[in-house]
């Protein structure tokens, strides 16, 4: 299953080169991150319910382009355990949709999942969540259904283009205080074929 989203990305971007030409990657340096998105993302500030009940603010940036959304959620959880904010946001996205795939994924040196999802409203999205830095990271890339090409690797492309930076680069074990290291794990590598240019929103 693996080696076919690897595949269908792959596709997807030497068959049309001249949409890939146009994502751009995006730095945002004071939450330890950058990540590739085809249009300037609009910001939202939305809230959240964090793992120990609480009310705290969802960062999201987000375009909607075309027939694809793609996202990449924030949430400053500070001391909660990173462990059970990965279970919280992965049981959430288990009731969205039909799940395909469910497995350990890695950014640098941060633990979290990857999951493919075809939504109730016939959509497939490629999710990956993590926890680094006290801060729970949500992407999201999704084809939807009205697309002509639902087998499109736009949103496996998203989500794999997330790269963590800063304080978050250095982190050896798994999410939560305990001092945990999770278990396998997949190494996500940059796309080689993104635009060079680095913007700072």
């Amino acid at each position: 299953m693996r080696s076919l989203l690897i595949l269908a990305s792959l596709i997807a971007l030497f068959t049309n080169p001249a949409r890939a030409q146009t994502w751009m990657e995006y730095n945002y340096p004071e939450l330890g991150f950058t990540v590739s998105f085809p249009a300037d993302p609009i910001v939202q500030t939305l809230p959240y319910k964090a793992p120990d009940g609480s009310d705290v603010d969802e960062t999201l940036y987000s375009v909607h382009d075309g027939d694809g959304v793609y996202s990449i959620a924030i949430v400053d959880l500070g001391n909660a355990d990173g462990a059970a904010a990965i279970d919280q946001a992965v049981a959430a996205l288990h009731e969205s949709g039909d799940v395909k795939l469910d497995i350990p994924a890695r950014v640098n040196r941060n633990f979290g999942r990857q999951l493919s999802i075809v939504g109730k409203d016939g959509s497939h999205s490629a999710v990956a969540v993590f926890f680094a830095n006290h801060r729970l990271y949500q992407i999201q890339g999704t084809v939807l259904a009205s697309s002509e090409d639902p087998g499109s690797g736009d949103g496996i492309r998203f989500q794999q283009s997330l790269r963590f930076t800063g304080d978050n680069t250095g982190r050896q074990f798994g999410p939560g205080s305990g001092g945990r290291q999770f278990r396998g794990g997949r190494g996500f590598q940059r796309n080689q074929d993104q635009a060079p240019a680095v913007q700072t929103p």
